[in-house]
């Protein structure tokens, strides 16, 4: 078997990636991780667009709403949050989901 080469290596996060979700455009990638952020990933050029923060333990989950740029996220602190990847804005936050 052989080893492939990867094509981008996306550096960030100070700790283990537990999610991601690629934008039906293949430019765009979100991320989540232990570290407790999300990142908006271009993929054009393996950048980071912006760092989210709001949660207050790991993520665990991340989601594109279809043909849009906005996307929920889910974490161990019981919290999903909902965002726009364009604005980077947080724009609501659902307490109270138990796992």
């Amino acid at each position: 078997m052989e080893a492939t080469t990867p094509i981008r290596v996306l550096l960030g996060h100070l700790s283990d990636v537990r999610c991601v979700a690629f934008h039906p455009n293949p430019s765009l990638l979100v991320s989540g991780s232990a570290d407790k952020s999300i990142k908006i990933w271009g993929l054009d050029f393996g950048d980071c667009h912006r760092s989210l923060h709001g949660h207050t333990e790991s993520v665990m989950s991340v989601e594109f709403v279809r043909e849009t740029h906005y996307f929920f996220s889910a974490a161990k602190d019981r919290t999903v949050r909902y965002w726009d990847a364009d604005k980077f804005t947080q724009i609501l936050v659902l307490r109270a989901h138990h796992s």
